[in-house]
């Protein structure tokens, strides 16, 4: 498999709304020492992280992402009856 694709939070939270990520998780970043990045799973296996963000600001994505992945998209995207 390629490497990671670099996406904006905005974009990746888009793709969180429509249902299309199945994992996110944090990974410290080497520099800034202390931020963290996003890196998420899409629902085909591709790999996805944002640029290193603050640390409280990683978490409070870490935290709308994993809402999204486990319960908000399936209210906002229904399937086709």
């Amino acid at each position: 498999m390629a490497g990671r694709v670099s996406k904006s939070i905005i974009e990746l939270e888009g793709m969180a709304m429509a249902g299309l990520l199945r994992d996110v998780r944090l990974e410290d970043c080497l520099k800034p020492e202390g931020w963290k990045k996003l890196v998420v799973v899409d629902s085909e296996g591709v790999e996805y992280e944002t640029k290193c963000i603050e640390s409280q600001a990683a978490k409070r994505s870490f935290l709308v992402f994993s809402a999204y992945i486990s319960r908000w998209s399936s209210q906002i995207v229904k399937p086709r009856e």
